[in-house]
């Protein structure tokens, strides 16, 4: 079995485990589990031996029950624990089996369990969240896959992918902690807009080699077909969403892949945007696939250093670029070196 289906990938044991002692009261327990947010706790000693598990459903059904028939609920709930028998599994145990066990014995949560000590509890929500989490990772790789495919026919790009995200991630998470943006930008944010921006060009895949590949600056009519590349990709990852409409990935690669050309002066292509009808998330990305572009080596010009970039940069703030993201760019200069020197293209500059 892959470790990385295991348990112990799913939940963080020590930090999750909430307990009550078999002699508490169900008030005690209600109210442990309230505190928590949280729908059932391990009953252990002081040794931390296992006893038994108690839900919510336990107490109500117990609660409710005693009601009928003037049995003391509280001794009666311990009682009744203490005489079940518990289903439990182990650190090691694969995330297939913990929901094959759930599934076979009727139960939401799961006590976990390391040489007879109860360490930790996971539920079918920890289950969900493990296999969407997988899932997530998953769809990421096949994103960043088919990205790799479409760079992998222009030989200049190196590592372009790998910075290119890093920097826009930078940018999406110091605007995050600014009052204007900070209700647009969560963590969901900027997980898509890393994950979906190598998808970005996935448009050239429809661009001809000798405009793809000329080795040189394009003329006139050459980056004319170049530009249609922006057109391309929207057209193609549209016909993605037309099958996935719910999929917010895709909605956000469509975005960027329709209009990270687009400059916020109304100038740029393809649809001639101006301001905020250019989608945030492009808005974030554009000046990181510029900075990009300018710092690493081509065939027909060197490297321009991180100072000339910058002062590019900052030439365009408000015409072509966002004003917002600039000043982002500005405040995390020194984290866009340190990925330029952690993804740098060594085969080029050689």
């Amino acid at each position: 079995m892959d470790v990385s289906n295991h348990l112990s990938d799913a939940i963080q044991a020590r930090e999750r485990i909430v307990t009550v002692n078999p002699e508490d009261t169900v008030t005690t327990a209600a109210k442990r589990m309230a505190e928590n947010g949280i729908g059932c706790l391990i009953i252990a000693d002081e040794q931390h031996k296992l006893v038994g598990v108690v839900s919510e459903r336990d107490i109500i059904d117990n609660v409710v029950g005693a009601a009928a028939d003037s049995v003391d609920p509280l001794k009666k709930l311990v009682r009744d624990i203490m005489t079940t028998n518990v289903v439990t599994c182990s650190p090691g145990t694969s995330i297939d089996t913990v929901q094959k066990s759930m599934i076979e014995t009727r139960t939401r949560h799961l006590p976990v369990m390391d040489n007879g000590i109860a360490i930790g509890m996971i539920s079918t929500r920890d289950v969900m969240a493990y296999q969407c989490d997988k899932a997530n990772t998953t769809r990421d790789i096949t994103i960043f896959a088919m990205a790799k495919l479409a760079e992998s026919r222009d030989p200049e790009t190196g590592s372009h992918l790998e910075r290119v995200c890093s920097y826009t991630r930078t940018l999406a998470e110091e605007l995050a902690t600014t009052e204007k943006y900070a209700e647009r930008i969560d963590d969901e944010f900027i997980r898509l807009i890393y994950s979906t921006a190598p998808l970005h060009d996935i448009g050239k895949i429809g661009i001809p080699d000798h405009v793809l590949l000329k080795p040189g600056r394009l003329d006139d009519r050459e980056f004319e077909i170049m530009k249609k590349h922006a057109a391309l990709g929207a057209d193609t990852l549209n016909l993605a969403l037309k099958r996935y409409p719910e999929a917010e990935y895709l909605l956000m690669a469509r975005d960027i892949a329709a209009s990270h050309h687009e400059r916020v002066d109304g100038l740029g292509y393809p649809g001639g945007l101006v301001g905020d009808e250019i989608p945030l998330s492009a808005r974030i990305f554009a000046p990181a696939d510029v900075y990009d572009a300018l710092v690493s080596k081509r065939i027909y010009k060197s490297a321009f250093t991180h100072d000339v970039a910058k002062s590019i940069l900052i030439e365009g703030k408000g015409t072509q670029f966002d004003s917002d993201v600039i000043e982002a760019f500005l405040c995390h200069e020194h984290e866009f070196l340190q990925i330029k020197e952690r993804y740098k293209d060594t085969e080029l500059a050689a």
